[in-house]
């Protein structure tokens, strides 16, 4: 097991559990949240705390990724994760093959968002 196997599982394993299973809508808004700050991190100039902000946000949008996978009835552990851009690709890929759009989606939310 990689060290950032490690960190997944025990990132998912100490979160906060849930009252309730987590719904499809609400984990996909979850993961779209997170890839925004996987997007913000990669943009960004690397100041002195780039490398942990990059590492939070990477294992934040994989807890993500696969409550979302999860939730559509995929098999996803986080010891798959021993190559995490492999693996998101994957799993983003079976994702797709079961309707779920990931594309798109968070720029209408975005233009929606601050009407009123």
């Amino acid at each position: 097991m990689s060290m950032y196997t490690q960190i997944l599982d025990v990132a998912l394993r100490e979160r906060p559990q849930r009252e309730a299973e987590m719904a499809t809508g609400e984990a996909l808004s979850a993961l779209l949240d997170c890839r925004q700050h996987l997007d913000l991190v990669a943009s960004s100039e690397r100041g002195t705390d780039w490398s942990s902000a990059a590492l939070a946000n990477q294992i934040a949008y994989d807890i993500a990724l696969i409550d979302l996978a999860r939730c559509v009835g995929l098999d996803c552990d986080p010891s798959s994760f021993d190559q995490p851009q492999r693996r998101r690709t994957d799993i983003e890929r079976q994702l797709i093959s079961r309707g779920v759009r990931l594309e798109g989606f968070d720029q209408r939310a975005d233009s929606g968002s601050d009407r009123r």
